[in-house]
């Protein structure tokens, strides 16, 4: 599955991520989303500040460079890697379909994937549901 992109480098981008997120949810107050007054959908994304991805970090934010220094450090095609297994993680992807992944990450170009990859406010969730999902991982 994985030829370019190590399940460790993987691993790193979804740690480095993870801080940033933790980061980002401390300058937004950490609000329980009960506090934000929205319906709660059944399906799809349950965290209606995810939207807001990283944005209210700022760009200069100490982690927001160390997550695109962490992305931008990696191949072409390691990042078409990683982009497919984050959309295995947000479950529009299985699998069994991991070529369609690599496929629309080379259609949509390196600059688009690696805005998908950033702009992504649980990529570290979705890289490890993607890695789990892919057998990489047991845990």
């Amino acid at each position: 599955m994985l030829k370019d992109l190590t399940v460790a480098q993987a691993r790193f981008v979804a740690f480095i991520a993870g801080t940033a997120r933790v980061q980002r949810d401390t300058v937004l107050g950490n609000s329980p989303e009960k506090e934000l007054g929205a319906v709660r959908p059944a399906r799809g994304e349950h965290n209606p500040l995810a939207e807001l991805g990283f944005e209210p970090l700022g760009p200069d934010a100490s982690q927001t460079v160390a997550l695109q220094d962490a992305v931008g450090s990696l191949s072409v095609t390691a990042r078409q890697e990683l982009y497919s297994l984050m959309r295995m993680g947000q479950g529009d992807l299985a699998a069994k379909e991991w070529h369609r992944g690599l496929s629309e990450a080379e259609a949509l170009g390196d600059e688009a994937v690696m805005a998908a990859i950033i702009e992504d406010a649980d990529l570290h969730e979705h890289v490890a549901k993607g890695l789990y999902e892919g057998k990489l991982i047991k845990e």
